[in-house]
């Protein structure tokens, strides 16, 4: 009897757990909120805004060759659009067609250039370059030093579409920049966005710095210097390999072939003097050390230590990161004329308390017409800290993908 009872209560537990799944099954799911469609913006876009504009008709047949003006146009998105007007695209139009349609040329010349001469290629490069994805008035843009990168709409890396190429515009007083290039007005609103007037058009690099320097007739000493504080290191871990590197931002100031002649007749001189007492031996053997060309720098004259301490010296870093690596891209507008100004090296990384290098630049009106470069260590050995002769850039804001960097005329030693 009892089995029996067991056997049916059982039944009824089983019973009443399919009713009860049968009535949560014909429960009606739970009512979602309404999704309320974003509402967008009405209007002239960026686009539009320009070519409504006879002021920027050069640079709406710019976008227009590039192929961008429905994109400029969606309303769905933001930009930010770094444009010039038409006299900054006489100056960029003069500069490109290698002063073939002069500055005084009738406005069809540098029209028929844009749109026939000029590669729809270029064209969309250089609107993309220009062109932000967000919208960055001038109130919102940094003013700190160094400037803050904002991804451009060129993409580096295919399989990662947030790896851009970076713009570095910065606000400031009495002048603002987009790179070195200065900022005329701001803040014309569009619709879906909002544009800042440049000087001229804002390029795009077109390599890296490493076939940039390879390139540069006065610098194979760098690139002897390079190789040999590159020697037994692998990987990534190189100065080669940092200038190659496309994703980064750096600024290397390389000295030219006279600053590493004048550093190695004066590392030789003093060294044989201390050892012989001899002027006569001392500058013989200094004379013979320059003649032997970029080669000295990888014989057992100079150890690698020394190298790569010489050339770490000249690639500027920041600690943002926690440690002090070469991320930052200087233009000369934006080194402060504050006096005693100093910027920290990869020196630093082994060094945290090295005072860096003392920078000074010189500007007339918005343009940087003198930049010195002076390095705490004196050359022959001896004297006091900075005293050594102020290292000029003979040759600015040679801009590359991943950085820039400036020629300068001295070697700077970090002690």
């Amino acid at each position: 009897m009892e089995k029996i009872y067991n056997k049916a209560r059982l039944s009824a537990i089983v019973l009443i757990s399919a009713l009860l799944f049968l009535q949560s099954c014909n429960k009606l799911p739970d009512q979602l909120p309404p999704i309320t469609p974003p509402t967008y913006p009405s209007g002239n876009g960026i686009a539009a805004t320009l070519a409504a504009n006879p002021s920027y008709s050069f640079y709406t047949a710019l976008i227009t060759r590039a192929g961008l003006a429905a994109t400029l146009n969606d309303n769905t998105k933001t930009f930010t659009l770094f444009a010039t007007d038409n006299n900054g695209m006489k100056i960029f139009v003069n500069a490109a067609s290698g002063g073939a349609v002069p500055l005084n040329a009738p406005d069809d010349a540098f029209l028929g250039f844009i749109s026939s001469v000029l590669p729809a290629s270029s064209a969309a490069g250089i609107v993309n370059y220009n062109t932000i994805g967000q919208v960055f008035k001038s109130t919102t843009i940094g003013t700190s030093f160094p400037n803050f990168p904002l991804p451009s709409q060129i993409v580096l890396d295919p399989v990662q579409s947030f790896v851009r190429l970076p713009i570095f515009p910065a606000i400031g007083a009495p002048y603002s920049y987009v790179n070195n290039i200065p900022i005329t007005s701001v803040d014309m609103p569009a619709s879906n966005g909002v544009i800042h007037t440049t000087y001229t058009i804002v390029a795009p690099p077109q390599a890296t710095l490493k076939s940039m320097i390879a390139a540069e007739p006065t610098l194979s000493y760098f690139r002897a210097a390079v190789a040999r504080a590159d020697s037994g290191s692998v990987g990534l871990n190189t100065f080669d390999s940092l200038l190659g590197y496309g994703v980064t931002n750096m600024t290397v100031l390389a000295p030219n072939d006279a600053a590493f002649q004048a550093l190695v007749f004066g590392l030789v001189y003093s060294n044989v003097l201390a050892a012989t007492g001899s002027t006569a031996i001392a500058t013989a053997q200094a004379n013979g050390a320059v003649a032997a060309g970029p080669a000295f720098l990888s014989s057992n004259n100079v150890t690698t230590a020394m190298v790569k301490g010489i050339l770490a010296y000249h690639f500027l870093a920041s600690n943002t990161s926690g440690s002090y690596i070469p991320d930052i891209r200087v233009f000369s507008v934006n080194f402060p004329t504050t006096p005693g100004f100093f910027v920290k090296t990869l020196v630093n990384s082994s060094v945290a308390i090295h005072p860096g290098i003392l920078a000074s630049p010189t500007f007339t009106g918005p343009v940087v017409t003198g930049l010195k470069f002076t390095g705490y260590g004196p050359v022959p050995p001896g004297g006091n800290p900075y005293t050594s002769p102020a290292a000029n850039a003979v040759k600015l804001d040679n801009h590359g993908a991943n950085g820039v960097y400036y020629i300068i005329d001295e070697v700077l030693l970090p002690q």
